[in-house]
């Protein structure tokens, strides 16, 4: 199994034309560098629909891949690297695991106005986290 690291964060990188609920692992080397052109020619679309509602006459926002144009090309958002291809890199998932990021916070617990330390990986989700307010909402 192989996985598309992000080398700005070390985190694992989802295709932004994947479904939330598919797995980021791919079954070969190959499959996982598909994924990293399939996110740069995303993000290529993304600018020319904008590109082309701006020749249009209308606000950039009225495009449809706005979001993902943003994303791209924002760097108030801090994450223009997105678009990079350099900004991808290729790793067997048994090798991710030695040098996945972790990250340890301490907070007031929103659900009982404690503070409490919790140690967490980068690529989990923010719902599984006891410090976020989602956590404690269900």
């Amino acid at each position: 199994m192989f996985v598309i690291v992000n080398k700005h964060n070390d985190s694992m990188h989802r295709e932004p034309s994947r479904k939330q609920w598919q797995t980021m692992y791919y079954n070969s080397e190959a499959a996982a560098k598909a994924g990293i052109t399939r996110t740069i020619k995303y993000y290529e679309k993304a600018k020319a629909e904008v590109a082309k509602v701006v020749a249009e006459g209308k606000p950039d926002y009225h495009a449809r891949m706005y979001n993902a144009y943003r994303l791209a090309t924002d760097p108030v958002l801090g994450r223009t690297h997105e678009a990079d291809k350099n900004n991808y890199r290729v790793m067997h998932a048994d090798e991710y695991a030695l040098i996945e990021p972790i990250i340890t916070t301490t907070r007031n617990c929103p659900g009982t106005g404690k503070p409490i330390t919790y140690t967490r990986s980068i690529n989990e989700p923010s719902y599984l986290n006891p410090q976020s307010e989602s956590y404690w909402s269900a």
